[in-house]
């Protein structure tokens, strides 16, 4: 008898090409974030959100004597621990490895800023340029921390604890994230005027540290929304036949579906579609050819999973 070849799963294969992209740019992101922390945000006396802006609090507070990278670890085990009984696997292994590699990113590079005497990209003496510091750093860390979410990942923290508690008590994720964010800048605000004796000094720091965060937090939720938005149209149109198929030839579905007009009582088809922003004009385009008088309603939407737009993951 012939030896059985046993045929690998397509769907596996896929999986693991998928995670083979996915993983080094998960790590790239989180390197670059490392640098955010230690090239842009230290220099510039501003703390980031999160257990990681706890870490920086602690480190400006103790002259470093306790370091970022550790309290990012120590905080995140038990964390993590908890995470793995209800969360999926795949993020828990995920947001371990990015943790680690995080928290060593910024061990490594003030090791080596130490050694080498590696100058700040911006003289962070001159308020304005502090200012540009804080700036790159929370667009680096906006984006960044937007791409590992997006590919499956977290950096732990703060992340874990809103996603536990949104999964057990619908508590909302942001309002978390927030409250913690305002803690730790004004947290930095009264250490900074307790050690120079000046509370403009601290009111400087923890009005930068805000506005940062802000940046950050517009960042990421633009990057998780995405640059190209998408839209949802709701067409009411006698000629709904005419301008259905003429969509159809832009690769967009469209979903008919029967209604009433309450005023004339007469029954009609509203067409449904999902489109990217750009394809808005050629729509419009289509409507306006067919029917002058149609009833176009656009409405912003978040996020679109599936064929044709974002992948379900």
């Amino acid at each position: 008898m012939g030896k059985v070849v046993k045929l690998r799963d397509p769907k596996k294969l896929l999986s693991a090409r998928r995670e083979a992209r996915t993983v080094p740019l998960m790590i790239l992101m989180i390197l670059l974030e490392s640098v955010a922390i230690v090239l842009f945000y230290t220099p510039a006396d501003v703390v980031s959100g999160g257990v990681t802006g706890i870490g920086m609090l602690l480190g400006y507070a103790t002259g470093d004597l306790i370091p970022t990278w550790v309290v990012i670890v120590v905080v995140n085990i038990p964390l993590l621990v908890w995470a793995y009984r209800d969360l999926s696997k795949r993020f828990v292994l995920y947001t371990a490895l990015l943790t680690f590699l995080f928290s060593a990113g910024i061990a490594v590079l003030k090791a080596l800023v130490a050694k080498y005497h590696i100058p700040a990209p911006f003289d962070t003496s001159d308020t304005a340029w502090r200012f540009v510091s804080a700036m790159f750093g929370a667009m680096v860390m906006g984006f960044c921390g937007a791409m590992v979410v997006r590919l499956g990942g977290s950096t732990g923290g703060t992340d874990i604890v809103a996603l536990m508690l949104n999964r057990k008590t619908s508590f909302p994720m942001g309002s978390l994230a927030m409250c913690v964010n305002m803690v730790i800048a004004f947290s930095l605000g009264i250490l900074q005027a307790v050690q120079s004796g000046d509370f403009r000094i601290g009111v400087e720091g923890c009005a930068l540290s805000v506005i940062a965060l802000g940046v950050q937090s517009i960042v990421f939720n633009n990057m998780m929304l995405g640059m190209n938005r998408n839209k949802t149209l709701f067409i009411i149109s006698e000629h709904w036949n005419e301008i259905a198929p003429e969509v159809l030839k832009l690769h967009r579905g469209v979903t008919l579906i029967p209604c009433k007009g309450a005023f004339t009582n007469r029954d009609k088809t509203l067409v449904y579609i999902l489109a990217k922003t750009n394809e808005l004009t050629k729509i419009r385009k289509i409507v306006r050819e067919h029917d002058e008088h149609a009833i176009v309603s656009i409405v912003d939407t978040r996020e679109v999973l599936g064929k044709g737009f974002s992948p379900v993951n």
